[in-house]
């Protein structure tokens, strides 16, 4: 299970991820990014590429903010590092967004990605929508 929250202050968002230790992600670092869509539906495909079928592809592409353009993109985020036993923790923050642009239109999603350097490594394992909940 994953929870993550979002607070925004000052022009800075702060998120905060909490995995537990329930032994389903592998160790390591973990790619974490928003993307553009919020929707979180497995088995289905990219909104704007299209494609054969996966995990959460329904979220779309990284989120990239209004006005923004280049690297890293408005919704690239600081891996979460995931212990042994499949716990991890984090805080970060960004000034790339703010809550009104993640709640605009489709709204938009968090996702975790596989353990870096792993065959798993683009896979999308965890997908939250954005909300105001």
């Amino acid at each position: 299970m994953a929870t993550a929250t979002f607070e925004f202050a000052n022009g800075y968002a702060t998120v905060t991820v909490k995995t537990t230790a329930d032994h389903i992600l592998t160790p390591g670092l973990h790619a974490m990014h928003v993307h553009g869509v919020g929707k979180c539906e497995p088995n289905s495909v990219d909104p704007m590429m299209g494609g054969a079928p996966g995990d959460f592809l329904s979220a779309g592409m990284h989120y990239q903010a209004p006005g923004h353009t280049g690297e890293p993109m408005s919704g690239d985020l600081t891996a979460l590092q995931v212990r042994q036993d499949g716990a991890g923790y984090l805080v970060t923050t960004t000034d790339a967004f703010t809550r009104d642009d993640l709640l605009a239109g489709t709204k938009t999603a968090l996702l975790l990605h596989g353990a870096e350097h792993s065959p798993d490594a683009e896979k999308r394992f965890a997908c939250g929508v954005i909300g105001t909940g």
